[in-house]
């Protein structure tokens, strides 16, 4: 059962691990994360959604003044998300990635072409955490919310996630890509995209305030920090 970090009377939020969807898609329904909420706050609605492959916060209303409220806060940009993601290269400093979106079939993104009508502004704030050298663990703030706003930005300076099929290495990290010391190299330790989102701040919707909850680092991401970390002490 998936954990629930928060709920009240009027909201629920949940922290959904990589590989479900949010909402059912064209699989099965009860293996998507509303389902399994649900199970718990029966009418829980979704307010937004996270990638298949991305873990973390998610917020779903309980009752339609709610899910009013919080749909109005996410479109007019007063939800604050942040996103923890390990991307390729060296991250040298904070990045303003002020790069219009335009989609693509199969519902992809691109950056926009300049001048392009197709182009959506889209802006992501970038900040490295922990720098490993080839591996950078960066905090993304998007202001915007387009589908893959974060793994496209970060494609587009250079430093796509440590997997990523669609815009970067499709191929999965094994622990000799980490720590080239380890014992069984060749074992896998990450096969998704490493995003994961880390907090969500939110006006509550009954008025009380600002709603702020945290989700814990995954832990196929979090193995890749031990195993970076314990490559860094060795060199």
């Amino acid at each position: 059962m998936t954990r629930i970090l928060y709920r009240d009377e009027h909201v629920v939020v949940a922290d959904k691990p990589a590989g479900i969807l949010t909402v059912p898609g064209r699989g099965d329904a009860s293996e998507a994360l509303i389902a399994q909420v649900r199970e718990e706050a029966p009418g829980a609605m979704a307010v937004h959604r996270l990638d298949r492959n991305t873990s973390g916060a998610v917020i779903f209303a309980l009752g339609r003044d709610s899910h009013r409220a919080l749909n109005e806060a996410f479109e007019t940009r007063r939800a604050e998300k942040k996103y923890l993601a390990l991307v390729r290269g060296d991250l040298t400093g904070p990045r303003r990635i002020d790069l219009p979106l335009a989609e693509t079939r199969r519902g992809g993104m691109r950056v926009a072409k300049p001048g392009e009508k197709a182009g959506r502004a889209a802006l992501t704030k970038v900040t490295p955490r922990e720098r490993f050298g080839n591996y950078t663990l960066c905090t993304c703030e998007p202001k915007t919310g387009h589908t893959h706003q974060i793994r496209v930005h970060l494609s587009a300076i250079g430093h796509p996630l440590a997997v990523d099929p669609r815009y970067g290495d499709a191929r999965p990290l094994h622990i000799g890509d980490l720590w080239s010391g380890a014992p069984d190299p060749d074992t896998i330790v990450l096969e998704r995209t490493p995003l994961h989102a880390a907090s969500l701040r939110v006006p509550h919707p009954a008025k009380r305030g600002w709603l702020l909850v945290e989700s814990p680092i995954a832990d196929d991401m979090a193995r890749c920090l031990d195993l970076l970390r314990a490559a860094r002490r060795e060199s």
